[in-house]
């Protein structure tokens, strides 16, 4: 384990990684980025998130939900085209090194709600930039897999947690370029 990069080289280069190695992720590694990302800012220090780290049959586990998942949203998911898409599904997911799914308490009042939710995908992508920092690649999924009661079922939700993403983790097997629009297109300043 080296040093790890700066947090502005982190978050120029750091990219989402849709094709990961095999190779196992340390343990230590992996604590240690989590434990960066519960130091994200976070009105009333309600500290909202949970972290699900999914590894050997649990992973298993989450890749049958997932395939099952996927083949609700197929028009015909017993095509023999689906099987072999549905089967990719699965093997994509096992072959992660590891997955963490999020989770943010869900509150009554509405502004806590909306503010826990957005502090939760800061200690996701708090947890992206320092896994990143170590050549650690994530991937960070949402959709309707987030609702989807087998999965609930499975992480024993309960009724006042919400899944924000889940991170899929391991190291590049390579890493696309991507550019970015630059902030002086995107910015305005006012009474200056």
């Amino acid at each position: 384990m080296g040093e790890p990069m700066s947090v502005l080289e982190a978050i120029r280069t750091r990219r989402s990684i849709a094709r990961m190695k095999p190779d196992p992720i340390p343990r230590e590694v992996l604590e240690q980025c989590l434990e960066a990302a519960v130091w994200v800012p976070n009105h009333r220090l309600t500290e909202p998130w949970q972290f699900f780290v999914l590894e050997g049959e649990a992973k298993r586990r989450f890749a049958e939900i997932r395939r099952n998942f996927r083949r609700t949203q197929l028009p015909n998911p017993d095509a023999p085209e689906a099987q072999a898409a549905l089967e990719k599904v699965y093997q994509d997911t096992v072959q992660t090194p590891v997955i963490i799914v999020v989770t943010s308490r869900i509150t009554e009042d509405p502004e806590l709600r909306e503010e826990d939710f957005w502090s939760t995908f800061g200690a996701a992508y708090a947890f992206m930039l320092a896994a990143w920092s170590y050549g650690i690649g994530t991937y960070f999924r949402t959709g309707g897999l987030r609702d989807y009661p087998p999965l609930r079922e499975f992480l024993n939700l309960q009724e006042d947690r919400r899944i924000i993403g889940i991170l899929y983790v391991g190291y590049p097997a390579e890493i696309p370029q991507k550019r970015r629009t630059p902030a002086s297109e995107k910015t305005v300043w006012l009474g200056g």
